[in-house]
């Protein structure tokens, strides 16, 4: 058994920053072991083969540390514009480097393996296994397994067995995809799935098929609005017509909406808090998507590629849904009452991440959640957590000791995808286990 001060299983962004935030923190004799087969830092995210594939947020934004927000636009180097969307290949090897200086502590140790377990003995005590048997004793654990694969089983049976679908749209080779491809969903990981298709030769036609037919809103060049929007939380529809009474009166002002939207970013979770969760699931099943398409934007040389593929009349948009697949063909019923046929040659799965259901396709999160370490918030969307991510238990007692972070929170958090708000989350949880008395692992060792 080695023995550890914590485990973070999962190496993308969420378990990197938490790596870097500890190094930051903690005392030299500090015994770290961070859980990732894979490159360091990456995650799906920041892993793509495409230098096409761009941030959905400014360089000056990305910074990995909230207390430095340049770092990120610094480390670019001489002449790197704050306001411009960087390549995500750039933006991983960043992630990386950070990650790679804070394991050159003594103490810290990366193991290229999966955690394949995780037990609970004692109150503070936690057993990690990974996947080739070694048994790590750590008093705290950090879940940061990154993005869940989407959802599928909501899709026709005869789709998900289709020869050319693919059910992650984020570790795929495009460059053997051609001919006519259906992408199910229309928000950024499908503009993602043009761009890589375009990048790679792409001749054919993409048919996009969402329940409204409506991309992320784009980018532009707007003035900060002077003012914190104050909104009502009595409910989700006060809080809707608050909110677009603040977009009108900031219009009469010359104030664009995004100047809204991104004043409300560091608000944001603090509202969505004040809601009763009855209003957060009224949210989540109205409000949510218009949300998304106007808060998660698309930078315009990302939109530039689908106008592209518009005007060469190569892409079809569809409201609706899949009606029947028969023979190969997939039929659509549109909003309209009208119905449109597709005969596609692969079949991507664009509907986004997957919540609890698809994370217990992962055997380690699916045998936390029966041995009740953890526990899936209403509607599904993720883990629930205290206020500071401590994972709640089946019993809805904080499992102490155990954090969650990252995309994994989602319904917990408000925001739980991007950079700005899970550099903070990162920063949360190393100060909590770097809070805790330099003891407390020694008198487990005492113990045994």
């Amino acid at each position: 058994m080695i023995e550890v001060d914590a485990a973070v299983i999962g190496g993308g962004f969420s378990g990197a920053a938490v790596a870097a935030q500890l190094a930051r923190r903690v005392r030299p004799d500090f015994a770290l072991a961070l859980f990732e087969p894979n490159e360091l830092g990456r995650g799906a995210a920041y892993g793509t083969r495409h230098d096409e594939h761009v941030l959905n947020t400014r360089a000056g934004m990305m910074s990995l540390f909230p207390d430095d927000p340049g770092h990120f636009v610094r480390w670019v180097g001489a002449g790197a514009n704050p306001q411009a969307f960087i390549s995500r290949r750039i933006y991983g090897a960043y992630v990386n480097e950070i990650a790679r200086r804070a394991f050159e502590r003594p103490r810290f140790t990366l193991i290229a393996d999966r955690a394949r377990r995780v037990e609970r003995r004692g109150r503070c005590e936690y057993v990690v296994e990974s996947g080739v048997g070694t048994r790590f004793a750590a008093r705290a654990v950090v879940l940061a397994t990154g993005n869940p694969p989407p959802n599928g089983g909501f899709l026709p049976r005869e789709i998900r067995m289709h020869p050319g679908y693919i059910d992650d749209p984020w570790r795929c080779d495009y460059t053997r995809i051609g001919g006519h491809v259906l992408v199910i969903g229309s928000g950024l990981t499908a503009l993602d799935v043009l761009v890589a298709l375009d990048a790679c030769g792409h001749r054919g036609v993409v048919h996009i098929l969402s329940r409204r037919g409506r991309f992320p809103n784009v980018h532009a060049d707007v003035a900060p609005y002077d003012v914190i929007p104050a909104l009502d939380t009595r409910d989700a529809r006060a809080l809707l017509g608050s909110f677009r009474l603040h977009v009108r009166k900031a219009a009469e002002r010359g104030f664009d909406w995004r100047s809204v939207i991104d004043a409300l970013r560091p608000e944001a979770e603090a509202i969505w808090r004040r809601l009763r969760p009855v209003e957060q699931s009224r949210f989540e099943r109205h409000l949510r998507m218009h949300w998304e398409r106007h808060r998660h934007r698309a930078p315009q040389q990302v939109d530039a590629v689908r106008r592209r593929y518009q005007d060469a009349k190569r892409l079809f948009v569809y409201a609706g849904a899949i009606g029947e697949v028969q023979r190969g063909t997939v039929t659509i019923a549109l909003r309209d009452g009208e119905r449109a046929e597709v005969r596609p040659d692969w079949i991507v799965n664009c509907t986004g991440m997957g919540g609890a259901p698809a994370m217990r396709k992962d055997p380690l999160v699916a045998g936390m959640f029966a041995d009740g370490l953890i526990s899936a918030v209403p509607g599904n969307l993720g883990i629930r957590t205290t206020s500071d991510l401590v994972a709640l238990g089946a019993t809805n007692a904080p499992t102490e000791g155990l954090w969650i972070v990252g995309p994994p929170v989602r319904g917990s958090r408000f925001e739980a995808t991007a950079v700005p708000e899970l550099r903070v989350m990162a920063e949360l949880v190393a100060r909590e286990i770097a809070r805790a008395r330099p003891s407390a692992f020694s008198s487990l060792k005492a113990s045994r």
